[in-house]
């Protein structure tokens, strides 16, 4: 028991190691995309602040597991560096001890990667995106004042003459991003809706002409008495969105399957015929939250072989080959997912880069237990080097 614990100590301290530089790498990336955010609605670095809070459960589900392979190597790389390893099986503890406690570990690790992905990566994103919303909706109000130059999320200048109440007089909307062809668009008088299902900001104009050029030289004059024009910042990650969350002009119709809980995905599943596009869709995100929380164990069982040392095999090759093994079990998972939301391939599929990551560490594992390398190298070197003599 006491060399279990010990085991256990000798993880942990890698593990919370990597997770905090990987969590932190990734962060930092969300960050970046915040700051001019929230540059252009001038709020406070408080909301920063609960922005990362709500960010970091789908952070998690991505650096945990790699931190757990990384954290096991570490621990195990550091026993048998110190020759410790050696001095526990001289002493009668068998390699296949060593799975106790890193299986161990692993299993609270996948409970807690469970967790984060089957809810609360779910309801940060929800909340994350809400939260962004309604500052939009805050600052929208606030931001556009009369006889002065609007500049909306740098995407648009907007000047309005006059302001009765909630509704604008005299409006001029220059839009040079948004579309493909720049715009000035004028107008007699407008309100901004919130479409709250939608997560719109929608600038209803009234009376007015839209100025826009074609091509090179053209000039084209649009007259409009109504018109909905959309003031919510464009998103550019809204390609990556599912096809069923999207309608024809690419705005976000409802929850995306990544701010679905587990519970409320078996629901949508349920509701849906198993042959069209939604129903591979969904069943793609159902099952690789499942490998998600799986791979905690395979990634477990592959570095625990990888960090015993071996005098004739260089440690760095063992970290090459983490890296290349790691790199491969995720071009296979991409890969398959892609087929399996297209309905091409099984749900059961996305389950073999698990298998490809597991079997090359039980193969590690046979090897170093079995002593194969130093058979190896008495029947193939030593042989050979009598053999001349």
């Amino acid at each position: 028991m006491i060399l279990f614990i010990y085991v256990v100590k000798e993880l942990l301290f890698p593990l919370l190691l990597s997770t905090g530089v990987i969590s932190t790498i990734l962060l930092m990336n969300q960050i970046f995309e915040f700051i001019p955010f929230l540059q252009s609605t001038g709020v406070e670095l408080n909301v920063l602040f609960e922005m990362i809070v709500y960010s970091l459960p789908p952070v998690l589900m991505i650096s945990v597991p790699i931190s757990l392979m990384i954290g096991i190597y570490a621990g195990i790389s550091r026993l048998s560096a110190d020759s410790e390893l050696i001095v526990m099986r001289a002493s009668g503890v068998s390699l296949t001890f060593f799975f106790k406690p890193v299986l161990s570990v692993a299993f609270v690790v996948s409970i807690f990667v469970m967790i984060q992905t089957f809810y609360l990566g779910p309801i940060g994103v929800t909340n994350l995106e809400d939260l962004k919303f309604n500052i939009l909706k805050k600052q929208t109000r606030l931001n556009l004042t009369v006889k002065q130059i609007n500049s909306f999320f740098g995407q648009k200048l907007i000047y309005i003459f006059d302001q009765s109440d909630d509704l604008f007089k005299g409006i001029f909307i220059a839009d040079w991003k948004s579309t493909k062809n720049s715009s000035v668009i004028e107008a007699e008088s407008g309100k901004i809706y919130l479409d709250e299902v939608k997560h719109k900001i929608i600038f209803r104009l009234n009376n007015g002409k839209i100025h826009s050029v074609v091509d090179d030289d053209g000039y084209r004059i649009v007259t409009f008495k109504n018109l909905d024009y959309d003031l919510t910042p464009p998103e550019t990650e809204n390609q990556n969105v599912p096809h069923r969350f999207r309608t024809k002009n690419g705005e976000r119709g409802s929850k995306m399957d990544t701010e679905l809980t587990m519970d409320e995905l078996l629901v949508e599943l349920n509701k849906l015929p198993n042959n069209v596009k939604s129903y591979f869709e969904y069943v793609d995100e159902f099952h690789a939250r499942i490998v998600t929380v799986l791979s905690c164990l395979c990634f477990a069982i592959f570095a625990l072989p990888m960090g015993i040392y071996n005098p004739r095999s260089p440690k760095a090759g063992n970290i090459v080959y983490m890296v290349v093994v790691l790199i491969i079990y995720f071009l296979i998972y991409a890969q398959i997912r892609s087929m399996v939301t297209r309905g091409a391939v099984s749900p059961a599929a996305l389950y073999l880069a698990l298998l490809f990551v597991i079997l090359n560490g039980l193969v590690k594992y046979f090897k170093i237990n079995q002593n194969i390398d130093s058979l190896f190298y008495y029947f193939f070197v030593l042989r050979k080097q009598a053999t001349k003599r």
